[in-house]
């Protein structure tokens, strides 16, 4: 998840970018949800159909960390280690203790049925040691790459493109490929850099996007109308092979079923992130006027979504006992569509719609919106 900051020059599909992967996030920890909260071994059907919908929706954090990437990598922006650290660190750090705090005493109510008045401190530990509500993760490791950014963004400036175009080789074979390779034959023995490279392969991958915009050509004439005319070709063989690598992941799961699980390190996963983001950054400047203002609305609460969906995941699943496999297992949708294509969406609007009102109280706070929103 990216934080807001005003630009001179916004660019809208950075905003349509960060609200779609806002809801797929949402999605994602619908999906989880279940399947970390209940047996899916007499639910087949219904546990092909969350394995193939992670697999297609697991794109959201890669394009956050493309999106984060763009914007504090960008060759055209100056930013320094303190202005990082008091600006956008503190951000960080204040949304992890302010809701990983209650997060974490949460947790520990569900799990002991009461409440303790050392449980507060408890959770302040548990913050500290990264074990807060599992989505926080996120925000240690965004709190890193700021970090680190002042160094990247002098690293970037020093090394020539044809050296970053090697790490990010490395860093793809590395985290991704020789991962996947190793899970799919079970070659336990294959050496792998840890998980973790792949986050930093997004976030370079952020700073090639905002180094090399992909603008129209300035020649006149005919010139100039082919090379349009070979952008739009080429702007739908992208989607038309986002759609074929959503049809591969799709068959894979069939064939392979959580065999090669991999979440934000699937080889199918990297390609299909780095199509989208292209895609939209290619549609920038299409948008009406007006709806660019709408865009940029949802786009500030985006964070706030983040941070607070989980609370209704788990009002849902742990506290009530409900989840989309509550429907009657023989109730079909139109007598053949299967339940679980009926409930998965209600829920999943059940936390989207909530977390987007949730999130809009909260930017009303101004303490909240000046600090961490």
């Amino acid at each position: 998840m990216t934080i807001n900051h005003k630009t001179d020059d916004r660019q809208c599909f950075l905003d349509i970018l960060r609200v779609a992967a806002t809801c797929a996030v949402v999605l994602l920890h619908t999906v989880t949800g279940i399947m970390d909260t209940v047996d899916m071994t007499p639910y087949p059907l219904e546990k092909k159909v969350f394995l193939i919908a992670l697999d297609w929706i697991t794109w959201c954090v890669p394009v956050f960390l493309l999106i984060s990437g763009y914007l504090f990598l960008h060759p055209g922006r100056r930013i320094t280690f303190l202005q990082m650290l008091t600006k956008y660190c503190k951000r960080i750090l204040l949304a992890l203790f302010l809701f990983g705090i209650p997060y974490a005493c949460l947790e520990q109510i569900m799990a002991e049925g009461t409440f303790r008045p050392t449980m507060a401190g408890e959770a302040v530990l548990l913050v500290l040691q990264g074990r807060s509500w599992s989505h926080m993760w996120y925000l240690y490791l965004i709190l890193f790459l700021y970090l680190i950014t002042p160094a990247l963004k002098l690293l970037l400036k020093k090394i020539p493109d044809s050296a970053l175009y090697v790490i990010l080789g490395v860093l793809f074979a590395g985290s991704s490929i020789l991962p996947f390779v190793k899970k799919l034959f079970s070659l336990d023995e294959l050496f792998t850099l840890p998980d973790g490279g792949i986050y930093l392969f997004y976030y370079l991958c952020g700073y090639l996007f905002a180094k090399y915009p992909g603008k129209e050509s300035k020649r006149e004439g005919a010139g100039k109308g082919a090379s349009r005319k070979t952008r739009e070709l080429v702007f739908w063989g992208a989607v038309f092979a986002c759609v074929l690598l959503a049809a591969g992941m799709a068959a894979s799961r069939i064939v392979w079923d959580d065999t090669v699980q991999m979440a934000y390190n699937y080889p199918f996963t990297v390609l299909l992130s780095l199509l989208l983001m292209w895609i939209f950054r290619e549609r920038e400047g299409k948008e009406k006027e007006k709806h660019r203002a709408c865009w940029q609305s949802a786009g500030a609460l985006c964070f706030g979504v983040y941070l607070i969906h989980p609370v209704f995941v788990n009002l849902y699943y742990k506290f009530l006992g409900l989840t989309p496999l509550n429907f009657p297992k023989e109730a079909l949708v139109f007598g053949w569509i299967p339940r679980i294509f009926l409930s998965l969406p209600l829920f999943f609007l059940a936390v989207l719609v909530p977390a987007f009102l949730g999130a809009f109280v909260l930017r009303k706070i101004p303490v909240l919106r000046k600090y961490v929103l």
